[in-house]
């Protein structure tokens, strides 16, 4: 076995190895509605918000292939956030730059910046489940406030790399998304994120989202890295926040659709 598929093998271990203990009966007086909402209010109040990340691709041999990019985000109101994704390196995504409107329960605006043609493509709903520039990540997982988009239901308790977790299930409201469910744990000290596994239009299980370094940023929760294994491919995409910061003074016509169409 050469090299890369060592590394590969030993990557896919590490992630599988993220097991949770079996579930417990979950607590009648709690609901999977109250526990999103309560950890929803945790987010508001960021204002704005700039991110310096690095996504690091991983294919099924293990071959690794890594991107710098930028993120703005701009609260708006009634969960109506809008965000900048900008992508700086390589030279053949250079450029590129995703715009998001969120719209609460609604689908969400996307237009994607797209270099090579020098134009602006606008992100149908029924596209918004493909592949971000390659990555296992979707366009409806870039959403920043999705506590609309879904109807929970707390599936009960369970413990996940030592921590004590809420198990929820999350069924889309909208029909054209790319998965049928979600279940995540979520930590019930400070009601984070640490595990989502995300199950395709079949009802199969797709892929697998790992949250590490969960730590406080000006207040306000925010993570280290985020990795997304799909199982069924064996490829990972892996985003590491390399500078975060918070409360940041961003004008709202930044992310308006013409000035992010002239700022190319």
């Amino acid at each position: 076995m050469n090299l890369i598929k060592v590394l590969a093998s030993v990557f896919a271990a590490t992630v599988v190895s993220a097991s949770a203990s079996p579930l417990t009966a979950p607590d009648p007086s709690v609901s999977g509605e109250e526990i999103e909402i309560r950890q929803d209010r945790m987010q508001t109040g960021y204002g704005g918000e700039t991110r310096e990340m690095t996504m690091t691709l991983i294919n099924a041999q293990g071959e690794q292939s890594q991107r710098k990019l930028r993120f703005e985000g701009f609260e708006g109101a009634e969960r109506r956030d809008r965000t900048i994704i900008r992508f700086d390196y390589p030279a053949d995504v250079r450029g590129t730059a995703l715009l998001t409107h969120e719209q609460g329960v609604g689908d969400d605006d996307q237009w994607l910046f797209l270099p090579a043609v020098q134009r602006v493509k606008r992100i149908a709903s029924s596209n918004q489940s493909g592949s971000f520039v390659g990555s296992e990540f979707a366009y409806e997982d870039l959403v920043v406030r999705q506590i609309d988009k879904y109807t929970y239901r707390y599936l009960g308790d369970a413990a996940l790399d030592g921590r004590d977790c809420y198990v929820i299930e999350y069924l889309p409201k909208n029909k054209k998304s790319g998965y049928s469910k979600l279940v995540r744990w979520r930590i019930k000290d400070n009601l984070q994120e640490l595990r989502t596994d995300f199950y395709d239009r079949k009802g199969e299980l797709l892929k697998q989202r790992f949250i590490e370094g969960h730590r406080q940023v000006n207040g306000f929760w925010r993570v280290a890295k985020v990795t997304v294994k799909n199982v069924q491919t064996n490829k990972s995409s892996v985003l590491s926040f390399d500078q975060i910061s918070i409360k940041v003074a961003l004008p709202e016509s930044r992310f308006n659709v013409q000035e992010f169409m002239a700022a190319q």
